[in-house]
């Protein structure tokens, strides 16, 4: 029996990582990763940190394109309702590994790292892997740790430093995250100014924009003016102190 962490590199699957070898073991699990080529750099230290101290190396099996690739290979900015990004760029590559376990007759367990905030995104993700004749578990949602608890105790417990984008945004995946909301953007333009200048670069090159009623420029525009008013508005996401050593 295997148990395949669905292993992105934010504080969530680090700590189901950490969870599933304590009552596995290392040998019966697998960090598998896809790479999406859009996350910021510190993700990468912090994966191979976590690797590390559970002591499973990690799987990689990716799409090999990056998130703007897709975007100009398609012609088409994905969005919360057409999220071509996670399908091609996790989805697929998830897929074609599991389906390889089946042929080979390999009885395995999935687990993510959706926890109790996100009850909702739990019970649709349980559904769809039993559709499918998988077995998927949610280690967080079942025994009711918090996104508060984990951080915490991969800061403070295991002394390892989260990944950068924790200090701004809500989650440590892509920057622009294209489903995420104006609040993410503007966080994006605020501390990662080079990619939100690549996302209005993909506005221009697709003809349409991330937002209906206004382009990305268009809210660059109104940020400037409003100044530090924004700040009240959307505040911040993330936590405050990002390491303990």
């Amino acid at each position: 029996m295997r148990h395949i962490v669905q292993f992105s590199g934010g504080a969530a699957s680090a700590y189901v990582a950490w969870l599933v070898v304590q009552e596995f073991g290392t040998e019966n699990t697998v960090l598998l990763f896809h790479d999406t080529k859009a996350e910021h750099p510190d993700a990468d230290r912090f994966r191979k940190q976590v690797s590390k101290f559970v002591g499973v190396p990690i799987t990689e099996v990716s799409d090999g394109r990056s998130l703007w690739k897709i975007i100009e290979d398609r012609m088409c900015l994905p969005s919360f309702h057409i999220p071509f990004c996670t399908e091609v760029l996790k989805q697929k590559p998830a897929e074609k590994y599991y389906k390889e376990l089946d042929k080979q007759g390999v009885d395995y367990t999935i687990y993510n790292g959706l926890g109790i905030e996100e009850w909702r995104r739990v019970q649709r993700s349980i559904v769809r892997a039993e559709a499918k004749g998988r077995k998927l578990r949610c280690l967080l949602a079942e025994r009711n740790i918090s996104d508060k608890e984990v951080k915490r105790a991969i800061r403070d417990d295991w002394k390892i430093c989260l990944p950068e984008p924790y200090k701004y945004l809500k989650h440590n995946n892509c920057i622009p995250c294209f489903k995420a909301g104006k609040g993410h953007f503007y966080k994006v333009w605020r501390h990662y100014p080079e990619q939100f200048e690549r996302a209005k670069q993909m506005e221009e090159l697709v003809g349409h924009t991330v937002f209906e009623d206004k382009s990305l420029s268009e809210l660059e525009a109104e940020w400037i003016a409003l100044g530090e008013q924004l700040e009240l508005d959307f505040g911040e996401e993330g936590v405050p102190c990002m390491c303990a050593v």
